[in-house]
């Protein structure tokens, strides 16, 4: 099965910098804007903005993971349909992204099935034709308005 990456346009923009397809753990959705499209295409659109970083197994001087790649992502899901959004909030991180492959489904023009999965706040699910990434910009998180919270590690007992 081909991996979904390799139907996102300009995934690569993402790989590059993480060296693979992030599942979006943590990574806090910034924006999530809807549009109708123009007038003459029937077609509306949604523009999502992510912080995402990974999280590596190095301890800071506080105790806490250091992460790093700290990127935004600017997605944009264009025919979309079947939408459903809620809880968007101060601060709305992800528990996952799940972008899914349905073009087998033959549901019209329809391609995708994505779910925002809400560990807090935002939570989102429909259906699109197409799947792009605008952009990818490294960030400084303390440039966010909200930057990610984190625990410090358990200790072993």
């Amino acid at each position: 099965m081909d991996a979904i990456e390799n139907k996102i346009e300009n995934s690569h923009l993402l790989t590059d910098i993480f060296g693979y397809w992030p599942s979006f753990h943590d990574a806090e959705v910034i924006s999530f804007e809807m549009f109708r499209g123009p007038q003459n295409v029937p077609e509306p659109f949604f523009r999502v903005k992510l912080h995402v970083f990974e999280m590596t197994s190095e301890v800071d001087s506080r105790g806490f993971f250091v992460l790093k790649n700290h990127s935004l992502v600017t997605f944009l899901f264009r025919g979309v349909d079947e939408s459903h959004v809620k809880w968007f909030n101060h601060q709305n991180a992800l528990w996952e992204l799940a972008i899914v492959d349905i073009s087998s489904r033959q549901l019209e023009h329809l391609k995708f099935e994505i779910h925002f999965a809400s560990a807090f706040g935002v939570e989102a699910e429909f259906k699109c034709r197409s799947v792009a990434i605008e952009g990818v910009d490294s960030v400084d998180p303390r440039d966010l308005s909200v930057s990610p919270s984190q625990s410090a590690p358990r200790s072993s007992a």
